[in-house]
């Protein structure tokens, strides 16, 4: 058995894992981070990333550095109901601070991540290792127990960091409850070309039969998602692919020449569109970041955004834990004591809005149209998408002060 001994062990190399693992790092800390795929060269969904996004990166002296990758700038967001445009918001209108959307590929901005965080001497990433069990010192979590290309190893942490996802090995087996959930639809996903005409845009469609999204992709692609029932994808593939090639044909022209080339399924990817959050982030020697502890539904696309902004606060904790030699639930908890209030709120106007995203049947198509249209021509509806899509002050923290 390989035994590694380290300050913090982190679980899951996602964005919260790699922020918080290279904000301690360049603190000095000792960290190794696991991840049980083999590079970050794989599908991922939540590319889109919000102003709140970028206020954190600028707050933590990332801005600059994260900007230098490949990315485009996504420069308004436009709703439409049926073939009528009813809403249409500049980013520079909710948010100064950070005036565009960013998309950036998640292999662009972990391998950014880990180019930077392999400076710090401290630092160390095993791909290919996955999380078996935890270890135990009495009640205190002690680091992990893993596989690395078929070899046990294990690893003895001061602080172990659940930051596998939403569906997270560390919070099951730290038997850890769930306090709240909510699972209104999916999402279908799927990128086509980008047509020559359009531009750097988030859109959304509402229709009779399903609604869409359309988001502008790097370089010269847009992904697409359709917005479902909840179990509807595995409706279609028992039914054969000429049943979503149909519902494609008939969704929107820009998606006619996607649809007729379809041979078979393996061009979508479906995400269960779930927000969770668990009871309590934290225990003796552990505690949960990022989905694992807080799950956003797919509404307003801030899933990415929020865990990051819980990873920062997390490297805060850690490193108060640390210095002090406290490694308990009573110090970890200020994560959540920290992060817990603007999480709800999110997952609140989420729910409110995934109510309309998901209404199906007559009536409710029109209740949620007449809705849309009615917000749209206030004030309510931008307010709505600053409260989602933007931080409304600097995080918590003591070491990053912007």
């Amino acid at each position: 058995m390989i035994t590694h001994e380290t300050d913090v062990c982190i679980v899951g190399a996602g964005p919260a894992g790699m922020v918080c693992g290279l904000l301690l790092a360049e603190l000095g800390i000792r960290v190794i981070v696991i991840e049980g795929h083999s590079d970050f060269e794989r599908e991922y969904r939540g590319e889109v990333l919000m102003p709140r996004f970028l206020q954190t990166m600028r707050q933590v002296k990332f801005f600059d550095f994260i900007l230098a990758y490949p990315h485009l700038k996504l420069q308004g967001f436009e709703l439409y109901v049926k073939s009528r445009r009813v809403a249409e918001i500049g980013i520079r209108e909710i948010s100064k601070e950070a005036p565009f959307i960013l998309w950036m590929a998640q292999p662009v901005m972990l391998n950014a991540f880990y180019e930077k965080a392999k400076k710090s001497p401290g630092f160390q990433l095993l791909f290919g290792t996955s999380m078996i069990d935890l270890v135990y010192d009495g009640e205190r979590v002690n680091g992990i127990r893993a596989s690395s290309q078929g070899e046990p190893v294990e690893i003895r942490a001061k602080i172990t960091v659940g930051a596998d996802g939403r569906s997270s090995v560390v919070r099951k087996k730290g038997g850890f409850e769930l306090e709240y959930q909510d699972h209104d639809f999916d999402i279908i996903w799927f990128t086509i070309p980008k047509p020559p005409s359009y531009d750097n845009k988030v859109r959304a469609f509402f229709s009779d039969k399903h609604n869409y999204l359309a988001l502008p992709k790097y370089p010269r692609h847009v992904q697409c998602g359709i917005i479902v029932e909840t179990g509807a994808y595995a409706a279609y593939r028992s039914q054969g692919i000429e049943s979503l090639k149909t519902e494609l044909l008939s969704a929107h022209p820009m998606l006619r020449e996607f649809a007729e080339g379809l041979k078979d399924f393996s061009p979508f990817n479906v995400l269960a569109a779930k927000a969770e959050r668990v009871k309590a982030w934290a225990r003796d020697g552990l505690v949960l970041i990022g989905d694992a502890a807080h799950t956003c539904s797919p509404a307003g696309a801030v899933g990415v955004s929020v865990a990051v902004a819980t990873a920062v606060v997390a490297a805060d904790v850690i490193a108060d834990a640390l210095e002090a030699k406290d490694f308990s639930k009573n110090i970890l908890g200020r994560v959540q004591a920290l992060r817990e209030k603007e999480v709800k709120e999110i997952q609140y106007i989420q729910s409110r809005v995934s109510r309309i995203i998901s209404a199906r049947g007559r009536f409710e198509k029109a209740a949620a149209f007449a809705t849309l249209i009615l917000l749209a021509k206030t004030r309510i509806f931008s307010n709505i998408q600053r409260r989602l899509m933007v931080s409304r002050g600097p995080l918590p923290v003591r070491r990053w002060r912007g």
